[in-house]
């Protein structure tokens, strides 16, 4: 359990030292993922609770970063979806994940990441 918990924590790492939390990270990475998403769905995929995911979107959404906007199938709830400047902060988030592997993973031949 220690060694997973270390292995979480290294492959935060890149987003920590930006002052972003993994559980921001993987709610960007889910609504994306879904491109349009409830919020009562995240609560399931990220294993949090409603009042988590709320503080999250809340932040997300006050930066420019998600948008909330009514279901049109349920009017009790809401669904979420990326901003453009969202997309561009998935794009920096991408791309600090595929240096974090490529410097993790750099000292296996290419046939050992295969």
């Amino acid at each position: 359990m220690r060694t997973t918990h270390a292995l979480r924590r290294f492959a935060g790492q890149p987003y920590v030292q930006r002052g972003w939390s993994t559980s921001r990270v993987l709610l960007m990475l889910a609504v994306d993922e879904a491109g349009s998403m409830r919020m009562g769905e995240l609560k399931g995929r990220l294993g949090v609770t409603g009042r988590s995911i709320t503080s999250l979107v809340d932040g997300l959404e006050d930066e420019g970063l998600l948008r909330r906007s009514a279901d049109p199938d349920d009017r009790r709830s809401i669904r979420l979806e990326i901003t453009p400047k969202g997309h561009e902060h998935l794009g920096e988030i991408k791309g600090l994940h595929d240096a974090h592997a490529e410097r993790t993973f750099s000292i296996l031949s290419e046939t050992e990441r295969g």
